[in-house]
């Protein structure tokens, strides 16, 4: 007689399947870990498992996925201060706190200004 026992799903494939529920939950908490996601947005972990009979219902082919849904990486955002040059190309200004414009009192020093030179459009 064939020795028995009981185990849970998770358990079968020699624990794989409990493997790749690890690996998914691993990324999950990388992911909430991340000060570029959205400490608040809902991470999902989804696991699958098929079942599928032979043709004489003797034998089942189970296959199980887990999968992770995370949070994407929040949009960087900055704003752009567009004009032209003496040629009369197009360049844009990156607007900073330090606003090129912005009379500055006090301070003998030139602010910064990254601009980002474009070609003209024919």
């Amino acid at each position: 007689m064939v020795q028995t026992r009981k185990v849970n799903l998770l358990e079968l494939a020699k624990g794989a399947i409990m493997e790749q529920v690890d690996n998914e939950s691993a990324k999950i908490l990388s992911n909430i870990l991340d000060p570029n996601t959205d400490a608040t947005k809902a991470r999902k972990l989804t696991i699958t498992v098929t079942f599928k009979s032979d043709d004489k219902r003797e034998f089942i082919s189970c296959e199980a996925q887990a999968k992770s849904t995370i949070a994407p990486v929040m949009p960087i955002t900055t704003k752009l201060l567009v004009e032209q040059d003496m040629e009369g190309n197009p360049r844009a200004m990156e607007i900073t706190r330090d606003d090129p414009n912005q009379v500055h009192m006090f301070e003998e020093t030139e602010p910064e200004v990254n601009v980002l030179q474009l070609r003209s459009v024919k």
